[in-house]
């Protein structure tokens, strides 16, 4: 694929008209899998405006969803609340005057807020959000080797209620090896889920307030569209511009980018620390005695590291241009997300590039200056005459021609660069919607476009070309058989954007593609591994996932399998009389299938 700068542009993103205007220039390199926060605010600090949000936070709730915080984690692991990802934004955003806080999301009815696996029929299907149940893949160092199911159900959740929090509705957590009871109450500082649609129809089993998430969290903070950003690839510049608005002063404004990475362990912030919650010998008197499940203690990895780093700069915002640059964080937030205060570096963060790049202090990378943030002000001249980009043209998104197995969930985009006034082009933006895109209110509402392979980072479109050549990229992060609008934009130097341009397409249905590990057979047999599941893999993936009713009992099996899974693997004769039951089916697999 690929690799280019990745620019962003900020704010109530609209084709901004030919006048002259202030721009912010912000730069850096974040490292792999980095969720950031960009906002700037006054000279005393108090928040004004977001400038970007990576989706994770912004688009896939995980700040607020179901699930304890001190859950594990693994790739796209649908459960746990992380209210420590970027505190000190969530915080300053909830101090502004006027600001509301999103209402809390919770399971919809489960033991605990601990319990992974289901206890009730409350799952549906999830396209983006999965969980393996096989240890050898969801540990932190497996991370860049798997990917998600194609057929995955999970708990959207609901709000918590004023019922719910008077009769003590809280998440287990442990400290010291103690358990603890962690009292919830109505709201959250992050937005739930806005990549989802409540199901319609019989059999739905999604809670009604889930057709509220998006909305709700549209009118909490009507900006979340605009300023939704996909996680930018380890190792490529960042470069996000911001039309500072007409009717804000000249003068100073500060900065703020905030950045966390999962998983960012060291001596003083790592797994020994902040192990896997287990349950305690005993409990106290009068709560539940198992307040995590199998499946929490079981899959996964203790995700909490050294908490997030703050990097902040001033700059005069005037006729002039004017630069300013970060060499070291301000300091770190909130573990857990308690506060939003900024805690001064200290010996317990890692600040050592060579031993441990990309740790610590080193999330943002430093460039040759020693600068990890550049924030550049630009005066109205710069933008006087400045024309918008035209558009670009023969966009066409076409079926995958790589690996067939991935057919599903990439596919090849292609288009000729537009002219532009002076080659200043600073960014192609490209969206995906499931709803048709036909103004740029329907194009924000879009997900930000993914990179295939790396479905989990931003798609990078180079801007270094001539004016009619052809780009051609490649998109992932699509969900099967499903009908998408993709809008593409061209944007400059001073946020001056083409017309978006809009083509649809269809992914096809998956072929022969490993989906969720076999539930009961893993637990009979001890291992994903085990021969006799590769038999029955074989044996899914050619005769069952190739048309739609062997799609719909495969579906229909991971609602039921977790939970028979996790009735048999911790006891050695229902393991053996399991395998007792599996033997016919595994012959029978094995002969159609060998």
């Amino acid at each position: 694929m690929l690799r280019a700068a990745i620019a962003f542009t900020a704010l109530l993103l609209v084709t901004v008209p030919v006048r002259a205007q202030r721009v912010l220039t912000i730069e850096f390199v974040p490292v792999e899998r980095s969720q950031l926060a960009i906002w700037i605010a006054d000279e005393d600090g108090n928040y004004l405006a977001t400038l970007g949000l990576t989706s994770a936070v912004a688009l896939h709730g995980i700040g607020n969803r179901p699930g304890a915080s001190m859950m594990n984690s693994g790739f796209r692991w649908p459960y746990g609340r992380r209210e420590g990802v970027l505190p000190v934004w969530a915080h300053a955003r909830a101090s502004a005057p006027g600001a509301e806080l999103f209402p809390r999301v919770i399971f919809q009815d489960r033991i605990s807020e601990g319990h992974a696996s289901r206890s009730s029929n409350d799952s549906t299907r999830d396209d983006y959000y999965c969980l393996s149940f096989n240890v050898e893949t969801t540990g932190r160092d497996a991370l860049d080797a798997v990917s998600c199911a194609s057929v995955f159900n999970s708990d959207k959740g609901r709000y918590i209620t004023g019922a719910d929090v008077e009769r003590g509705y809280f998440e287990p957590q442990q400290v010291d090896g103690a358990f603890v009871r962690h009292d919830l109450d109505l709201h959250s500082l992050y937005p739930p889920r806005r990549d989802i649609n409540r199901c319609t129809g019989a059999g739905c089993v999604d809670h009604e307030d889930v057709a509220r998430f998006r909305s709700d969290s549209d009118r909490i903070m009507p900006e979340l569209d605009a300023i939704t950003m996909a996680t930018p690839p380890g190792g490529t510049p960042v470069t996000m511009t911001f039309t500072v608005p007409e009717e804000w002063a000249d003068g100073t404004y500060q900065i703020f980018v905030e950045v966390n990475v999962e998983g960012d362990w060291n001596d003083a912030w790592g797994p020994e620390r902040f192990p896997t919650p287990s349950n305690p010998a005993m409990t106290p008197p009068g709560v539940i005695s198992q307040p995590w499940d199998y499946w929490a203690m079981s899959y996964g990895y203790p995700y909490r590291g050294q908490p997030s780093m703050v990097y902040q700069t001033s700059v005069e915002v005037g006729p002039d241009t004017r630069e300013a640059t970060v060499e070291m964080p301000e300091g770190y937030g909130s573990i857990s997300g308690e506060d939003g205060e900024i805690t001064p570096l200290d010996e317990t963060m890692t600040n050592d590039p060579t031993a441990a790049p990309g740790s610590g202090v080193d999330r943002l990378r430093a460039a040759e200056d020693g600068a990890r943030v550049r924030v550049r002000s630009e005066g109205p001249a710069m933008c006087e005459a400045n024309a918008a980009p035209a558009e670009p043209v023969d966009f066409v998104v076409e079926p995958w021609t790589g690996d067939y197995r991935d057919a599903h969930r990439y596919a090849e985009l292609s288009f000729t660069a537009p002219s532009n006034d002076d080659g200043a082009v600073r960014r192609y933006e490209v969206r995906v919607s499931r709803a048709p895109i036909t103004d740029l209110a329907s194009f924000f509402a879009g997900v930000p476009a993914n990179a295939a392979t790396l479905d989990s980072e931003a798609l990078i479109i180079p801007t270094d070309v001539p004016a009619g050549t052809r780009i051609e990229v490649d998109m992932g992060g699509l969900a099967h058989e499903t009908h998408y609008w993709v809008g593409l934009r061209a944007i400059d130097r001073c946020n001056a954007s083409s017309e978006v341009v809009v083509v649809e397409y269809t992914t096809p249905p998956p072929t022969f593609t490993t989906v969720s590990p076999c539930f009961v057979a893993t637990a009979a047999y001890g291992s994903p591994m085990a021969d006799e599941i590769g038999s029955l893999r074989r044996f899914r993936d050619r005769y069952l996932l190739g048309h739609a009713a062997g799609r719909a009992l495969v579906a229909a099996y991971y609602e039921v399998g977790p939970h028979a899974a996790a009735w048999i693997a911790g006891d050695e004769t229902r393991r053996a009389s399991a395998r007792v039951m599996l033997a016919p089916a595994v012959e029978l697999a094995a002969w159609l299938t060998d």
